[in-house]
């Protein structure tokens, strides 16, 4: 069983397109494995799909942050070696990572964790019968010539005619398949000349966010609520903005009191939570930073765990710089009286995976311009 990117799969009833493939080989055994990865149709979730054809094993998992293997057992360990890449993946062949992998006492839902030279990385999921993967469509179809670790290429096939209509048409395929493979990095370089992406812009205009309300503060900022795809975890949603923001964050923290499970992101100019409301919908609520610094507000329709996180958060993170920003205005935490929030562990899986992101960000610009683009 194997797929090229550009093609459409249906994995445990979802419709996903295949944007990216991996192929490892495990230094214990020479065996090798592929991992897609996949992005769901419509709502662009993220998720990776495993498939082992040696040991006829399948799996599909999502980027886990914070997890906890208590109650797993350890099945396997190693040492795994990229030997073969193609479209949006981060590696390149000849990288390395040490991997743990475990089960729960059902043998059904999986964890995993991959040591790379610049991080670690954790992954949850569950397997897959053979059955429920299912190919749907050709898309695009295999859009590039995977490299191969001997230094070669794949052939992606033959000719079958050789008259000039023929190959007059695989000209014309080569030239737009080209063009579609370069627009993104020209997309990336012209946004890369506006500076980092702000949060408010990209939620308004994404179609897997909706607007929902806004909040008016002491000054003229407003603080602009939207909710998230129905499909989306608060994970989901903070991997998409981390994404999307290409991790250029101040800092980022997620609650662990109150039985709340919000998580905060400060950038430069913006503040933002996201949380899961009264009504259990998983919003967004995003603002200036002068906006929390001069307005006493709570979080639209927050529980009471996300209310109280909002405000210690930015009095913990960002209220002593802006204090030097914004010293002509009168601040809303003068009369605060709640606890701070302890410094942030630096192995905390949420700053460590927006770090990841902003360093490969900068590999790729250093590619666009003549360099190396490595990273996980």
């Amino acid at each position: 069983m194997e797929f090229q990117v550009g093609e459409s799969l249906i994995v445990d009833g979802d419709s996903y397109n295949i944007v990216g493939k991996i192929e490892y080989r495990n230094n214990s055994d020479n065996c090798t494995w592929t991992e897609y990865k996949l992005l769901s149709q419509g709502v662009g979730v993220e998720r990776w799909l495993s498939i082992d054809n040696t040991y006829k094993e399948y799996s599909i998992s999502k980027v886990g942050f914070g997890v906890s293997t208590s109650g797993y057992h350890e099945v396997d360990r190693g040492t795994e070696v990229v030997v073969g890449c193609w479209g949006d993946v981060d590696v390149e062949v000849g990288d390395k990572a040490d991997f743990v992998e475990y089960e729960d006492p059902t043998e059904e839902k999986i964890i995993s964790t991959e040591r790379w030279d610049d991080g670690e990385e954790t992954s949850t999921g569950y397997y897959l019968d053979e059955d429920e993967i299912k190919y749907a469509s050709s898309g695009m179809g295999s859009y590039s010539q995977p490299f191969l670790s001997g230094g070669g290429y794949r052939s992606a096939g033959t000719y079958g005619k050789s008259d000039f209509k023929s190959k007059s048409f695989s000209l014309i395929m080569t030239i737009v398949i080209v063009l579609a493979m370069g627009l993104p990095s020209m997309i990336s370089m012209i946004k890369n000349l506006s500076g980092p992406a702000k949060i408010d812009k990209e939620l308004s205009k994404s179609t897997l966010f909706t607007y929902v309300s806004s909040i008016t503060g002491t000054g003229k900022e407003k603080a602009n609520i939207y909710r998230a795809s129905e499909v989306y975890t608060i994970d989901d949603t903070f991997q998409w903005i981390i994404q999307t923001i290409e991790g250029e964050t101040e800092d980022v923290q997620k609650n662990t009191e109150d039985g709340d499970d919000s998580i905060a992101i400060l950038t430069k100019k913006e503040y933002c939570l996201i949380y899961k409301s009264e009504e259990g919908h998983i919003l967004v609520q995003v603002s200036p930073r002068k906006f929390n610094y001069t307005t006493d507000s709570d979080v639209y329709h927050a529980r009471r765990g996300a209310r109280r996180y909002y405000r210690r958060y930015y009095y913990s993170r960002g209220l002593a710089y802006d204090n030097v920003r914004y010293k002509k205005s009168n601040s809303a935490y003068s009369s605060f009286d709640d606890t701070s929030l302890g410094t942030n562990s630096s192995t905390d899986s949420y700053q460590s995976y927006s770090n990841s992101i902003r360093q490969q960000a900068i590999a790729r610009r250093a590619s666009e311009g003549g360099g190396l683009s490595s990273g996980k």
